[in-house]
């Protein structure tokens, strides 16, 4: 009980935001661009090299390896529910509603609850690899839908994040040290970080009418991806487990929370980008983030102390 009750202490100011978010700009007409910009232009670049600086480097060999095949693999299931349970679907947004996972915005209060503030880098590690394919591989293909290749190529070398990951593990490989004093304000950076990125996916939500949602559908869809990236994390965790064991345990226990993340806001933005079905895909970011509020503390509790 009192794991479930300090995952929640950390987790609903934060969640708190997206009302926020959703009252900005239902009544002020705010701009989202007036929030993603600092955040992504300044706050999350900061926050990630830092993170890697501080991070050991076998972690940050071995984690987002793990993580990128996680979500790269996840294609298969988002297939495979194409064909069955989400016929009717936009098969860009269902690969990347099934292959991103909110591992930063929702992640950063649930591992400080679980494992400490200073958990926070290894959180990071786990981000780079889903972040390498959500950010890079998985942009260029929704991108593909509307422009050329050399377009698409010219569209993906304009987000920040390419820059920010080479800068990162530039800083980490020439072994350059950031000051002491920078620790303290990074708790900080990480709480503004959530609380900016849950406020973002209440902007998504203003168009949203909850009066005709299927909950049996919803419930089918979202289902299946968390049955499909158990099995999927299960396999890349394990297997690195069984052949070279070079995580400590914490660092495991952090990767298997993977499969119990809510669908990353990207897919709000994607599909705002594709101008096609954003209120569907918005309620599916909502709805995740409603299941893992549930699952994470279930699987919390089989956590060692």
């Amino acid at each position: 009980m009192e794991i479930i009750l300090n995952l929640y202490k950390n987790l609903l100011p934060v969640l708190a935001f997206i009302g926020v978010g959703y009252f900005l700009e239902k009544w002020f007409k705010l701009k989202p661009t007036y929030i993603s910009k600092p955040l992504i232009f300044l706050l999350l670049p900061v926050l990630v090299i830092y993170n890697v600086s501080e991070a050991s480097t076998t972690k940050i060999v071995i984690i987002p390896i793990i993580t990128f095949l996680i979500a790269l693999t996840m294609n298969l299931p988002a297939l495979l529910a194409h064909k069955t349970i989400a016929k009717g679907e936009n098969l860009n947004l269902l690969k990347s509603s099934f292959t991103f996972f909110n591992v930063l915005f929702f992640g950063i209060p649930v591992v400080s609850a679980l494992f400490g503030a200073g958990a926070t880098s290894v959180l990071i590690c786990v981000y780079l690899g889903t972040a390498i394919y959500g950010n890079i591989i998985g942009y260029f293909q929704v991108a593909k839908t509307k422009l050329s290749t050399k377009l698409a190529i010219k569209e993906l070398l304009k987000i920040p994040y390419v820059y920010v990951f080479v800068a990162a593990i530039g800083i980490k490989v020439w072994g350059v040290k950031l000051p002491e004093a920078v620790g303290p304000s990074m708790d900080v950076v990480g709480w503004v970080v959530s609380a900016l990125g849950m406020m973002i996916i209440g902007f998504h939500l203003t168009s949203l009418n909850v009066k005709n949602i299927d909950l049996r559908y919803y419930s089918k869809l979202l289902g299946f991806r968390t049955l499909a990236a158990m099995i999927v994390s299960a396999l890349f965790i394990g297997g690195e487990y069984m052949i070279w064991k070079g995580l400590d345990t914490d660092d495991y226990l952090m990767l298997a929370l993977v499969p119990f993340l809510p669908v990353a806001s990207n897919i709000s933005l994607f599909a705002s980008y594709l101008e096609t079905e954003e209120e569907k895909f918005s309620l599916v970011v909502l709805l995740s983030i409603a299941l893992s509020l549930i699952l994470v503390p279930i699987v919390a509790q089989f956590f060692p102390s």
